[in-house]
Order: structure tokens, then sequence, then C-alpha cells
């Protein structure tokens, strides 16, 4: 009879937690949220449960129980292991595909790889100057010296010096800063700070009198960074400029040739040619014109 009456209890108990969800359905209005309390009350004998809207309804001989619907958030599980490697991608496949990639000559400036193989199987690899540097990322300004009148027919007066903006952004030009160098001691002598902003493909004039050379320089500095942006150095090299206590190589490349250089006896300027072009090698770079374009495009025309 013991175990006929277990089995009773069994189903009893069964009834009471069928009933019991039945009115928690009631008592919760078929949904409850994530932070809320369901109530029960537990009767003494057989452990019946029935769920009530509060624990107020629960009668002096019945057991109040409480639980929530949703605990807390607990602490995050183990990083999973890594995925697959991905794909390398097919790199310097043979000896022929580093030709003609940029590098640095000894001298500065941009050139690119030569590749040579002799007899023996002995590979030699030369950086050549003069070689195209990679275009500037899209997005940026980028600000050249563009023309230089620094000599005069006569007596000097109405100098000038052209910067231009060749990137396709505007350029901010607080801090930046032209300097004059003097080649005599490598020294500055004068200096333009710069205002404003200059739109892309712009040119802006900026009234100096440069010293007439032997050899003599220019840079166009970011005095915040203490950043070189282009330099020139004309009828002779000035390697070691001395600029806020800084030094500096204002030769770009190739130094430019001592006959190419400003006249006194014919009207005219140094400019890059074509305008704006800027391969970091000043022999490519620049050429007399009598032909001043000061705050256009540069023409060359031959004296």
């Amino acid at each position: 009879m013991k175990s006929t009456r277990m089995r009773a209890l069994g189903a009893v108990v069964a009834a009471g937690v069928v009933a019991g969800a039945t009115w928690a359905a009631v008592a919760l209005g078929g949904g409850t949220p994530d932070d809320a309390v369901i109530h029960a009350c537990r009767h003494p004998n057989g452990g019946w449960v029935r769920i009530v809207a509060s624990e107020a309804a629960c009668r002096p001989r019945e057991q109040v129980v409480s639980w929530n619907v949703q605990g807390p958030t607990g602490e995050p599980g183990p990083a999973g292991p890594p995925g697959p490697k991905g794909d390398p991608g097919p790199g310097l496949t043979k000896l022929e595909d580093l030709t003609g990639i940029p590098c640095t000559p000894d001298g500065g400036g941009s050139g690119k790889v030569e590749l040579d193989v002799a007899g023996d199987d002995t590979v030699w690899l030369r950086c050549v100057a003069g070689g195209e540097p990679p275009p500037p990322p899209p997005g940026r300004a980028r600000l050249v010296v563009n023309e230089v009148d620094y000599d005069q027919v006569g007596a000097d007066g109405n100098g000038f010096v052209e910067i231009a903006n060749t990137g396709d952004e505007p350029a901010d030009l607080a801090g930046i800063a032209l300097v004059l160098v003097d080649g005599a001691d490598s020294a500055e002598y004068a200096r333009e700070a710069l205002t404003g902003t200059l739109g892309p493909g712009g040119h802006l004039v900026v009234q100096v009198e440069a010293q007439n050379g032997a050899p003599d320089g220019l840079a166009l500095l970011d005095t915040g960074a203490g950043t070189l942006l282009d330099a020139l150095s004309y009828e002779g090299g000035i390697t070691n400029a001395s600029i806020g206590g800084a030094t500096y190589n204002l030769v770009e490349g190739t130094v430019l040739p001592t006959e190419v250089a400003d006249s006194n006896t014919v009207a005219g300027a140094l400019v890059r040619a074509p305008d704006g072009r800027d391969t970091n090698d000043a022999a490519d770079d620049w050429a007399f014109t009598t032909t001043l374009t000061p705050g256009a495009a540069n023409v060359v025309t031959a004296p």
C-alpha cells in the first residue's frame, strides 16, 4: 500500500504543478519582463505550489517562494579558437618583379630598381636616380616651391617665390614658413610665415628678395612638425642648411646644374617644368624660362 500512496501523491503534485502553471499565466498576464519576480505559495502537506500575484496572498501555514524570470548576466565565456590564416597574396614570385620598384639613391631623392644578372648567377640590384616617385595618396594637400625669380636685370627688385598646391585637397598654411638660406654659411637669413589656405591647383606668390646664388637656397618648412616639405638649392648645393636648430639637405636628388640659373641679363625665372612637377630630382624638375607667371601655371620659353 505504501507504493500506491506514493504514486497517488506524485500524481497530486504533478496536478498541482500543472495548476500552478495555469495560475502563473493568469497572474502574470501571459508574459513578463526579464526583471520580473514570480511569487508562489508552498503548501506544508504534500509540497503543492500555487502561483500568486504577491507574497501577501500566501496563507499563514504556507511557505513563500519567489524567483526571478531572468537572472543577471553572467561573465563572458572564454574566447573561441582563432580562424584560419588568410591568403598572403602573390607577393614577389621571381627576381624580375623587383625591376622598377621605387627606391632611394645614396644622394637622396627618388629612383627605381634596375636588375642585372651576371653569367655566374650573381644578381646586381641598383637604385638609379630620377625615377618617378609613387603618386601621393588621394585626399591630400601637397605644397611645392614652384617658381623663383631671385635675379633681375639691372638692380634687383620685385623678386618673388611662388608656392603651388599640387594635391587634391586644400592646404592649411598655418605653421608653414618659406625660409631663405645663405649658401656661404648654410644659415637662415630670412623667413616668411604663410597664412590662410591654398586650394588644389592653386598658386601663392610670396614677395621676397632671395639672394642671387653661388649657392643659395629655399626651404618650405612645416614649423610645428619640423618637416621639410620642399626645397631648392640653386647655383650649387646646400646639404646642411641650419634652420631653427635643425639641419636640412636642400638638394633633391641631383643638384641643379650651375647653367640652370636665373639671369641678370635676361628677364626670367626658375620654374618647375611642367608646372608642379616634383620627382624629387632637381636637375630633372627645374628649368629657366623667360616667361614669368607669378600666380599662374608655369610656361617654359627659351632665351
